[in-house]
């Protein structure tokens, strides 16, 4: 072998080895690197300031579920002893609601508006009431259509309907 062959192949072990160095300094590297896990979680469930414990995220959780949970009682039955007196018709917004709601009460067969509650908020109740248009005597199928509200905005958020019956006794 000459001296200028052995030059080349001391240069090519040379790179080699330098080449084997980097690559197991970069395997070293990668295989005893630290994983770093981020949890991932929503801001609107954060607590304002402080630890974010367990218990404080799953009570956020709650008020932000309830705030989108809707309820009402109303009563199918409502009696009038005549077409102008007040009579029993209760629509209860409860407190555990935080929506404002407006109750319309159409006749079925005619489509006429005989109630308009006006905004009841959450707490509120109308037990009894005067309809806005004289009825006479007799028994009429009518629909509740209950417009619900947002708290802040006041724009009409949905609508959820009920069949209720109206009776006039006199």
């Amino acid at each position: 072998m000459t001296t200028e062959t052995k030059k080349k192949n001391k240069k090519k072990i040379v790179f080699l080895l330098l080449l084997v160095s980097v690559i197991a300094g970069l395997s070293f590297y990668y295989w005893h690197q630290k994983q770093q896990s981020v949890p991932i979680i929503s801001a609107d469930i954060l607590p304002e300031r402080g630890d974010a414990t367990d218990r404080e995220m799953a009570v956020k959780a709650q008020e932000i579920a309830d705030a989108n949970y809707f309820t009402l009682t109303i009563n199918p039955q409502a009696v009038f002893e005549n077409g102008e007196s007040e009579g029993k018709l209760e629509i209860i917004n409860p407190a555990t609601n935080v929506y404002p709601i407006a109750v319309d009460i159409h006749l079925d067969d005619t489509g006429d508006l005989v109630y308009s509650s006006g905004a009841i908020f959450p707490n509120q109740q109308i037990l009894t009431a005067r309809l806005d248009k004289q009825l006479e005597k007799g028994e009429y199928k009518a629909t509740a259509t209950i417009n619900i509200y947002d708290p802040d905005t006041k724009e009409k958020q949905g609508i959820t309907e009920a069949s209720i019956n109206v009776t006039i006794t006199n």
